[in-house]
């Protein structure tokens, strides 16, 4: 048997590391990202939710419009990856339950995508056309909208947390659920254009039995819609009263923003 060189020694060594590495790599490559091709959200579910709840009783101006859209494209640049965002209007629930009119995942930032995973552009593309431009698109249209007939808030909330935030996969998650109304309850259950917001007086009704959500563990924003109603005033007792109704059921108001301009 012809001996082996030095040279012959050198060139198995590398041949064993090139394959070592090799092997390991195919052995430590991630599992490839499995999402469902509508919502992009990944197989397991997503990582966090934010609901946003719209009430569209009367119009909205211009500058609350433009104020709407600055507002929601900064929450939609912050959310992290696999962040779930769903869209709904304030509809009554006498029939059914409340369905997002959209919901999307987050799939990602390309900058912070694994290329042995991942493409780049596969993700910017999907972040551009399937999250991005749809919630754009529909929030467009919501806004340009001709007004609801009523403004069941309370309810609205109710549902959103029965179908969006009470399974059992989803309540081990950070919720948040966004309110973005001005605040004029006015359906048969409680209307503020009948009487004036007042909580107390509120609790000790029938009524109030029935508008019970699980709030627990839910962060909530409202975002004060404002109207030269003077039924809604400065807002000042509106804003009072949800918070305190919210509060009640375990939800935790985390920030009150007052839209800009004021409109009819």
């Amino acid at each position: 048997m012809p001996k082996l060189n030095i040279y012959h020694i050198a060139g198995l060594v590398m041949m064993a590391i090139v394959l070592g590495i090799i092997v390991a790599a195919v052995l430590l490559r991630p599992e490839p990202i499995i999402r469902d091709p509508e919502t992009l959200c990944r197989a397991e579910g997503p990582y966090s939710i934010t609901a946003l709840l719209l009430d569209r009783t009367d119009s909205f101006g211009a500058q609350t419009k433009d104020d709407l859209k600055i507002q929601i494209q900064n929450l939609l640049d912050t959310v992290k990856e696999n962040h779930e965002i769903s869209l709904f209007t304030v509809e009554s629930t006498q029939d059914k339950g409340l369905e997002p009119i959209i919901k999307v995942c987050n799939p990602g930032d390309p900058k912070d995508v694994d290329p042995l995973v991942q493409s780049q552009a596969i993700v910017r593309r999907k972040w551009q056309h399937k999250f991005r431009q749809p919630l754009d698109e529909v929030l467009q249209t919501l806004l340009a909208e001709k007004e609801a007939p009523s403004s069941p808030i309370m309810e609205s909330v109710q549902s959103v947390s029965l179908t969006h935030f009470q399974a059992t996969e989803r309540r081990s998650i950070p919720r948040r659920l966004i309110i973005i109304s001005d605040l004029l309850q006015n359906s048969d259950a409680c209307s503020f254009y009948r009487e004036s917001p007042n909580f107390s007086r509120f609790q000790r009704t029938h009524e109030a039995l029935g508008l019970n959500p699980d709030l627990r563990g839910v962060e909530i924003e409202l975002w004060l819609i404002q109207r030269r109603h003077w039924q809604q005033g400065d807002g000042g007792p509106l804003l009072k009263f949800f918070q305190s109704w919210l509060a009640q059921h375990g939800g935790r108001v985390v920030r009150v923003l007052r839209t800009s301009g004021m409109n009819d």
